[in-house]
């Protein structure tokens, strides 16, 4: 009995050995570096977590580099809103002496500027009102042609004096859809040019004023379609602001006509606009 016990307990104590050994051996192929003692007087550098702002652009796309993330961050966006501001000088192509070279035209725009690789499209609506117009001139009726004396053929339509006209045009309104390409020219200096479409409306008056009986004035409202076309430059003030200088060429019908003269169409027009992108950026916030 003393026997089988004593072997009993040798066996157990050689399994327990033959399992220490080969705890020790599995442990070398372990790495155990985290389980190093502590050393109290090291000291480790404190690196605080960086804040990025939501808002700010630059800092995020900073972080976005740092992380290895492929991203392109703008500060401008690819369409942005606008107003504008008109104000400018409207020429008379045609006018009498005692007609003005020049009338004010004052008025305003709306549009959306779509951001291209060397500049911008613009799309835009546009409301302008130009001052009365007042043109005095000759007049002359043609009659008839008729056949006489003189080269083969019918003779040309004789003039026949009439008398002092007097034109008058006020009221004078335009509404446009217009479309500008921008190019940049440099970092704050842009070239452009484009044209619109639309219709204008103004209120006229026709009389004879020399004759020995006052002549009647004839009323008439007129609205026709408007046609304009332009180039300029812009100075980008900053990313938000830009003052425009441009030049137009602006027509009323599909063709130049007496009447349109003397109500004073065709014109050449020189304008400044002061534009605001996104002018309700800070009440969006």
């Amino acid at each position: 009995m003393r026997n089988r016990v004593v072997a009993c307990a040798v066996s157990l104590m050689a399994v327990t050995l033959l399992g220490v050994a080969a705890a020790a051996e599995a442990l070398d192929t372990l790495e155990l570096s985290a389980f190093a003692p502590f050393d109290a007087g090291a000291e480790v550098p404190y690196e605080p977590d960086q804040f990025v702002p939501a808002d700010d652009r630059a800092a995020f796309a900073q972080s976005s580099q740092a992380s290895g993330a492929a991203r392109e961050i703008s500060d401008q966006r690819a369409r942005r809103f606008y107003v504008s501001s008109i104000i400018g000088g409207s020429f008379l192509l045609v006018s009498a002496d005692n007609s003005p070279s020049s009338i004010l035209t004052a008025g305003g725009a709306l549009g959306a500027a779509i951001d291209r690789s060397n500049g911008r499209l613009r799309v835009e609506v546009e409301g302008r009102y130009r001052d009365p117009i007042e043109q005095t001139y000759i007049g002359f009726n043609r009659e008839p042609p008729r056949l006489g004396p003189g080269p083969p053929g019918p003779v040309p339509p004789k003039p026949e004096l009439i008398g002092t006209m007097q034109a008058k045009s006020y009221g004078g309104w335009s509404a446009m859809a217009n479309l500008w390409r921008d190019f940049e020219f440099t970092d704050q200096l842009d070239v452009y040019g484009g044209g619109g479409i639309g219709a204008a409306g103004f209120e006229t008056s026709f009389q004879q004023i020399d004759a020995a009986v006052p002549a009647p004035v004839a009323y008439q409202y007129r609205t026709q379609y408007a046609w304009q076309l332009g180039l300029g430059g812009i100075w980008n003030v900053n990313d938000r602001v830009a003052v425009d200088l441009s030049y137009l060429v602006f027509g009323v019908g599909w063709t130049v006509t007496a009447n349109d003269l003397a109500y004073g169409f065709l014109r050449t027009e020189v304008l400044l606009s002061l534009r605001i992108y996104e002018p309700f950026r800070g009440l969006m916030r």
